[in-house]
């Protein structure tokens, strides 16, 4: 009975509706990163009436990315990906204290910022070492490819 309803309604009109592309912006961000919506900027979409996916773009922490955004499927659902893969600032941080604890056998806790940034070479995260009796060090985690792996150097405080 439902899928009649839905192929009667379908068959009542010459075309399907227009896909607004208006009404998925604010989608995008949580669609690419979820817990830190704030970091997606600036997104636009072609205004397209076609049927296919249509082609958006989004800034990620400075970074632009392509995004598709393919129109409701059978099941009202709209499906949101993006080639660009993002790397989250608690991952770096993990992997930054593992290293420390590696090389220097003080385990320290470690904090960076931002939420999130595009794995790609370059992009680079702020991070903070707290060693056990409170000391900081301020670190830098530099991608150094594509596939996720950092330099850690540290990060002169100005004025210090």
């Amino acid at each position: 009975m439902v899928v009649l309803a839905v192929l009667g309604a379908g068959c009542g009109s010459a075309d399907p509706p227009p896909f607004d592309a208006r009404s998925v912006v604010p989608l995008v961000a949580d669609a690419l990163l979820p817990g830190a919506t704030h970091l997606v900027t600036d997104v636009a979409c072609d205004d397209s009436d076609r049927l296919g996916p249509m082609a958006c773009t989004a800034v990620v922490s400075g970074v632009e990315v392509p995004v598709l955004v393919h129109p409701p499927g059978l099941d009202g659902r709209i499906r949101i990906e993006s080639p660009a893969e993002v790397v989250t600032g608690a991952d770096v941080a993990d992997r930054v204290d593992q290293r420390l604890t590696t090389d220097t056998g003080v385990e320290a806790r470690v904090t960076c910022t931002p939420d999130a940034r595009v794995l790609r070479a370059g992009q680079a995260f702020d991070c903070t070492a707290t060693d056990p009796d409170g000391r900081e060090m301020p670190l830098v985690a530099t991608l150094v490819d594509d596939a996720g792996s950092f330099r850690v150097d540290w990060r002169p405080v100005p004025g210090s």
